[in-house]
């Protein structure tokens, strides 16, 4: 009986303990259920942002670079594809230590070198680079692989494992060097970042890698990067646990670029180029009714493709030492004394301000007295007696220099300057240089001297501190011959923003000159070409008169006396269509290599053969300063004049004869 009672006790128990354990049990069982349904249920989105920010990588794919266009729609730069080897790390990854991985592609990239016969563009520390930013994504290498060196990797009887030829953007110039400093390079350094982007949205996230992008350099390519570039779009990546890709997730497309059209003639821009051949120096046209940049050469020049798809580090070097300096756009960042092509502009402030009686006589002796110091002309013997249009016809430096003694420089002659826009940068899309337009208060804080009656001199034929840019000299020209309206140059006819083609001439504003008086001061220009005291009958062609004027600037270098030859013109006489300006550096007097100039690119715009239209019946009277004319800034192209640099007729108050004859 006793038995069976602790039997009894002993089976209640264990049924107890089965109790309490299925209870357990069960409640385990709920929590399971209950954690579950949170986990899958609940904060299921949690867990998969947080699972997609350990395995999604952002790509951003660059957009297709937009075109540069001359004003007739002759492609200046586009896009080619260019071809490359794609070096697959996941498939070359190695057990071990990441150095096994390195070692592996270290290889593959010598093996393929040896095979396409190209140099290594990644070394083993831009595999390391690459590995730790930039895992999941294809490291590039041996970019721009020609046809030769793609049939001999294809042809390759070994296998390469993880490689792969791909095909990216590469910008392509098809003219090579035409146009080279207004157009600019692109280079292949930190693409735009998406968060630089107009337009970011709050959705938009930053990206995690960037594939090779273009971005611009300089020129337009540089002024207009942001319309060219276009808006880049990407795609994902899902990588696995150690960081290779797993899977590719198409994602939004980049938008491409748009095309930017210049007002340049690409065929007149060849043109003037040739025309100006050895010679340093640089070659503007504008168009009169637009105010359209059709030409703006400058020489040397240096080839574009040389650029792409980059530049090795030996010829940017080499291109920074060559001292005729080809990276300098002369036509818009040089700046020089401009000579005796400012005449025309001294003659029409001393017609307003009434100092000067165009039909009285000036006797040139051969040379001016300026205080104590003697200015040579460049004739000799003098020009005899002249009046205003023989003297702007001859360029005598005696008559200007004493016409502008009377008239002074400021602040009649200097303000005039400044209307026409000198000492400004004309916003046209590219770097311009201001050039130099001194005044009193100039001088004073950069020479710690006061204006004299040798400045005055100097700057009434041209030279002392006054320089400009080419490009600021046909905005010059351009004023007379539109009547003293000053255009505002343009150089981008299109650049890709909706507002289409600009073909109304704009205008910076209107000069207070007489229409009498600009009609002798043309008449002496039209004399400069085509009558037989002229100094630019170089310039002449057969189907149009035109009007210029020759300058001839003196500087210093080194103690050394050079010469830069000027010429300007606008044609025709009548109703002017195109101003232009020619720079030829170290040159002769402006009347021959300048002018010679000047007349292969009229003959171009006018479809003629170059050629002396006629021959020359006097003997050329050259607009050469006299020796000793003055000491100019001792750097032709450079922002600003040398400070040390000091004009030899800068005696204070000097001229008491330099009246003599006007009136």
């Amino acid at each position: 009986m006793k038995a069976t009672r602790t039997a009894g006790a002993r089976l209640d128990a264990e049924r107890l303990r089965f109790a309490v354990l299925g209870a357990l049990m069960l409640v385990g069982i709920f929590h399971l259920l209950t954690s579950l349904h949170r986990i899958q249920v609940k904060d299921a989105s949690l867990y998969s942002d947080a699972q997609d920010a350990t395995s999604f990588r952002r790509v951003r794919q660059p957009a297709t670079r937009g075109r540069i266009l001359d004003r007739h729609g002759a492609v200046l730069a586009d896009n080619r594809p260019s071809y490359c080897v794609a070096f697959y790390i996941e498939e070359l990854r190695q057990s071990g230590p990441w150095s096994n991985t390195v070692n592996r592609v270290d290889a593959l990239l010598d093996e393929v070198s040896a095979i396409v016969g190209k140099p290594r563009e990644v070394d083993r520390d831009g595999i390391w680079s690459h590995l730790h930013r930039r895992r999941a994504i294809p490291l590039f290498a041996f970019k721009g692989l020609d046809e030769r060196q793609m049939a001999r990797l294809a042809e390759w009887p070994g296998a390469l494992p993880g490689t792969e030829i791909q095909v990216q953007p590469e910008r392509f110039y098809p003219r090579g060097d035409l146009a080279c400093h207004l157009i600019g390079y692109v280079g292949a350094g930190q693409p735009r970042e998406a968060a630089e982007e107009e337009g970011l949205t709050e959705e938009d996230e930053a990206y995690n890698f960037y594939l090779p992008d273009l971005a611009g350099r300089d020129g337009v390519e540089l002024a207009c990067d942001a319309e060219l570039a276009g808006r880049g779009g990407g795609h994902l990546i899902r990588v696995n646990a150690v960081g290779y890709k797993h899977e590719v997730i198409p994602g939004k497309p980049p938008v491409p670029g748009r095309d930017i059209v210049l007002t340049i003639d690409a065929d007149l821009q060849a043109a003037a180029e040739a025309a100006l051949g050895e010679n340093r120096g640089a070659a503007i046209v504008l168009d009169c009714a637009s105010g359209d940049l059709l030409v703006a050469a400058t020489a040397p020049r240096y080839d574009l493709m040389a650029f792409v798809p980059s530049l090795p580090g030996a010829t940017w070097r080499r291109l920074l030492a060559d001292p005729a300096r080809p990276l300098v756009n002369r036509a818009t960042s040089g700046i020089y004394p401009p000579g005796s092509i400012f005449k025309p502009v001294v003659a029409l402030a001393a017609l307003r301000e009434g100092v000067v009686d165009p039909d009285a006589l000036y006797h040139c002796t051969g040379s001016i007295m300026v205080g104590p110091r003697t200015i040579r002309c460049s004739h000799r013997y003098g020009h005899g007696d002249m009046d205003l249009r023989r003297a702007i016809a001859v360029s005598c430096n005696p008559y200007f220099i004493a016409m502008g003694m009377k008239l002074g420089f400021e602040p009649r002659l200097h303000d005039d300057c400044a209307a026409i826009g000198f000492g400004q940068a004309p916003p046209i899309g590219v770097p311009v240089a201001a050039g130099i337009l001194p005044s009193n208060a100039w001088k004073r804080k950069r020479m710690r001297d006061s204006w004299r009656g040798g400045d005055t001199a100097n700057i009434s034929i041209g030279q002392g501190l006054l320089s400009i840019s080419p490009l600021q000299a046909v905005v010059m020209t351009a004023t007379i011959a539109l009547d003293g309206r000053v255009p505002k140059p343009r150089l981008l006819r299109d650049r890709g923003d909706g507002a289409g083609v600009q073909e109304r001439l704009e205008l910076a504003g209107t000069m207070d000159w007489a229409a009498k008086d600009l009609a002798l001061v043309k008449a002496g220009m039209e004399d400069v070409i085509h009558a037989p005291h002229g100094t630019g009958k170089r310039a002449a062609i057969r189907s149009v008169r035109a009007a210029g004027k020759t300058g001839t600037a003196e500087y210093y270098e080194g103690g050394v006396r050079k010469k830069h030859a000027w010429f300007m013109l606008f044609a025709p006489v009548e109703r002017p269509r195109y101003a232009m300006t020619v720079v030829a550096e170290d040159s002769d007097a402006g009347g021959q290599t300048a002018a010679r100039i000047a007349h292969q690119i009229l003959a171009k715009l006018y479809g003629e053969e170059p050629g002396a239209p006629e021959p020359i019946v006097e003997e050329l009277v050259e607009d050469e300063p006299g020796v000793g004319t003055e000491v100019a800034a001792e750097a032709a192209v450079a922002e600003e004049p040398a400070g040390d640099a000091v004009p030899m007729v800068a005696e204070p108050d000097g001229g008491a004869a330099a009246g003599e004859g006007l009136q």
